[in-house]
């Protein structure tokens, strides 16, 4: 049986014009956490996605001898009956392959100048309660530790419409937001942005 995990802590000020309101962070530890969510998050009984579904994010570091290693996200939803069902992630707007992506992952580089960082956060969209995937992602011209821009990618969790080799859940893309100034690591861009603490 799987224990709940995934806590979501009070809402943060978001200083980045254009957010959605009510960020909460979700905070992860290694494994399996299963998300504590608020009513509402998940879209209503279908046949795909049953009542009672809930929402698990195994997280685990992969490890490869030097300073590229990063961490590793899988998201499914756990069915009442057990059933785990894969939920997917759009791919970055900018990017040349434009299938969706069954995991998730950050590029932490050495820690101090990491490339790309994300977290998973509640929040409210036209009154609505959402589950919410933020990723920071840093684009130097030259060396990573290089002050670089950084483009702050919102993704919300939704049903999907049918589209062939979608996942009956996933992470859409809604928003990119170019931050201002020069960053040198994508997780101390994500929280002076949001609030939030890039995980883990």
């Amino acid at each position: 049986m799987l224990a709940i995990a995934g806590t979501v802590s009070s809402a943060v000020a978001a200083p980045v014009a254009g957010l959605p309101a009510g960020l909460a962070p979700v905070t992860l530890h290694d494994g399996t956490n299963v998300l504590a969510l608020p009513p509402g998050v998940l879209p209503g009984d279908r046949p795909d996605i049953p009542m009672g579904t809930k929402i698990s994010v195994f997280q685990a570091w992969r490890d490869n001898g030097n300073a590229w290693g990063y961490h590793v996200f899988l998201v499914t939803a756990v069915t009442p009956d057990g059933r785990q069902s894969v939920i997917g992630a759009d791919p970055l707007p900018e990017s040349r392959d434009h299938s969706l992506h069954d995991h998730l992952t950050d590029t932490p580089h050495t820690g101090d100048d990491a490339l790309a960082a994300l977290s998973f956060a509640t929040a409210r969209i036209d009154n609505t309660p959402v589950l919410l995937l933020i990723e920071a992602v840093r684009s130097p011209a030259g060396a990573a530790p290089a002050p670089a821009p950084t483009t702050l990618h919102i993704y919300r969790l939704v049903a999907s419409d049918g589209t062939p080799g979608w996942t009956p859940l996933y992470f859409k893309s809604i928003s990119s937001i170019p931050l201002k100034g020069l960053f040198v690591n994508a997780g101390v861009a994500l929280s002076s942005a949001t609030g939030l603490t890039a995980g883990p």
